[in-house]
């Protein structure tokens, strides 16, 4: 019998060890780090000292998603945009063994995924790779948060995004979520979903959760309240990059006058062609917005012609409002066909454009000043 390899890692020179270090992938090192303190001591110095790209350098991100399957995705500055992504269960089997405290894998061979994407109408295809972890003991948020904090500093990284899924989960649970990870000051991006809301205790956690949360740019919003549901976005700590709303039937069209960000989007909003001529007139009179750009999917079809046709063509020689047609331009982009687009001027040379396809409608402000 052959006696397996061994390969004098620690013992290579300098340069040498350095170059090794940078061939090897996410799993690989986070494999060597656990294997002496030595061992972990170099992963953090090379990381340290690169600057380009992959896993080795500043810019390493770091997404958590709290849901029915907890997972922690790595992404590094990879020009082939490959994730590296943990998957937590709580079925541990015989075949395990340890990483850390209460928490063990079965193989770091991870699985492969090919995933397709889309770049400027071009299809191409890059290789996720994920590895299954199990958890022991009670406390599974304590143990991701431990393997969390491990992950970044042994990677130098940021933690750049929470998802949390609120529903599988109790109360005092979801603050300890919000609290471990969504004070994060790195923070760029928090995703909320619920579901069904079921009572007040589940509207009162939602209100808690976005006014504790310190994401920075990018908000989704994805759960279905009871009917009466409200929340004052004046409340957000931070101006959004933009906001999504998902099943936005609970947002009335006043709420979204307080809404703080540079673009907004409405998803299955509950709005008809009275508020479209709404948010027109009320931008006529010299409403100026929080918003730059604001993404409306109306309940109906939007009758947008009869509308510009009374309201404003009829002044095509006031210059305090001044419309023309682009439609053509926009029909040339792939998915933009049968789109109809509107540039709106006002006296103080603000200019709103609104791109409106059957039901949905965008609007955009700029000024010419």
């Amino acid at each position: 019998m052959v006696a397996p390899s061994k390969f004098p890692f620690l013992h290579l020179p300098h340069l040498a060890r350095n170059e090794v270090l940078r061939q090897l992938t996410p799993f690989e090192i986070i494999i060597l780090s656990l294997c002496s303190k030595s061992a972990n001591k170099l992963c953090k110095d090379i990381r340290k000292r690169e600057t380009n790209s992959g896993c080795c350098g500043n810019g390493n991100r770091i997404e958590l998603k709290f849901s029915s399957k907890n997972e922690i995705t790595l992404k590094f500055r990879d020009p082939r945009l490959t994730t590296w992504s943990f998957y937590f269960d709580d079925s541990i089997d015989n075949r395990s063994f340890k990483v850390m405290k209460d928490l063990y894998t079965s193989s770091w061979t991870p699985s492969e995924d090919q995933v397709k994407y889309i770049i400027l109408w071009n299809e191409r295809t890059r290789l996720d790779h994920n590895l299954r972890l199990f958890t022991t003991g009670t406390d599974v948020i304590e143990v991701i948060e431990r393997w969390v904090l491990y992950l970044l500093d042994l990677f130098n990284a940021s933690l750049d995004k929470l998802h949390l899924n609120s529903q599988y989960f109790g109360i005092e649970e979801n603050k300890r979520i919000i609290n471990a990870f969504g004070t994060e000051g790195s923070m760029t991006t928090f995703v909320l979903e619920h579901g069904d809301v079921k009572g007040k205790e589940d509207e009162e956690l939602i209100r808690w959760t976005l006014e504790n949360q310190r994401a920075r740019r990018h908000l989704t919003l994805n759960f279905l309240p009871n009917e009466g549901f409200s929340f004052d976005f004046k409340t957000l700590k931070y101006y959004f990059w933009d906001i999504t709303i998902e099943n936005s039937k609970w947002i009335s069209l006043e709420q979204t006058f307080d809404i703080n960000s540079m673009a907004i989007e409405l998803l299955g909003s509950s709005f008809t062609n009275n508020e479209f001529k709404i948010i027109m007139n009320k931008w006529k009179n010299g409403w100026n917005p929080n918003w730059s750009s604001m993404k409306i999917e109306f309940s109906e079809t939007l009758d947008v012609e009869n509308f510009v046709n009374d309201n404003l063509f009829e002044n095509e020689g006031d210059p305090d409002l001044k419309p023309f047609v682009l439609s053509n331009i926009f029909r040339l982009l792939p998915g933009n066909e049968n789109t109809i687009v509107y540039n709106v001027t006002r006296s103080d040379n603000t200019v709103i454009t609104i791109r409106i396809k059957e039901n949905i409608a965008d609007f955009f402000l700029y000024n010419l000043r």
